[in-house]
């Protein structure tokens, strides 16, 4: 079985800067604005279907920041990915390259902490 969707929580007021975020870093690993719902509270990311959302946390409320890791289609992707990021105000939380420890098969990945705190991560693994 696998993960059918996850949520990211953020700040409301931050919700448009996150999506704009959200859209292009996510761009190189396929993933594009699929759906809106909650009158734009709640905004679902995929290739074929909605399995990343950002969801805007009521004010007041502090989200709890996650690890998210998504796989590219190949190591050009986490590159892209990693430069997007970082040019859209995200900071580095692991530069492109292989992981040896992480897999038994080749592991490239790449790490940003998006605008809210939460860890992305693209990751090309060749089975």
């Amino acid at each position: 079985m696998t993960i059918n969707h996850l949520f990211v929580y953020v700040k409301a007021h931050r919700m448009s800067a996150m999506q704009s975020f959200y859209r292009d870093v996510l761009k190189p690993l396929g993933y594009t604005e699929m759906i809106r719902a909650s009158n734009g509270k709640t905004v679902g990311y995929g290739s074929d279907y909605p399995y990343l959302w950002l969801r805007a946390v009521p004010e007041g409320h502090v989200p709890y920041p996650v690890h998210v890791a998504i796989d590219a289609p190949d190591n050009d992707a986490v590159d892209e990915f990693y430069s997007l990021g970082l040019g859209n105000g995200g900071n580095d939380n692991g530069k492109p390259g292989n992981r040896d420890e992480m897999s038994r098969q080749p592991y490239y990945a790449a790490f940003i902490i998006d605008p809210e705190g939460n860890n992305l991560e693209a990751v090309c693994v060749k089975k």
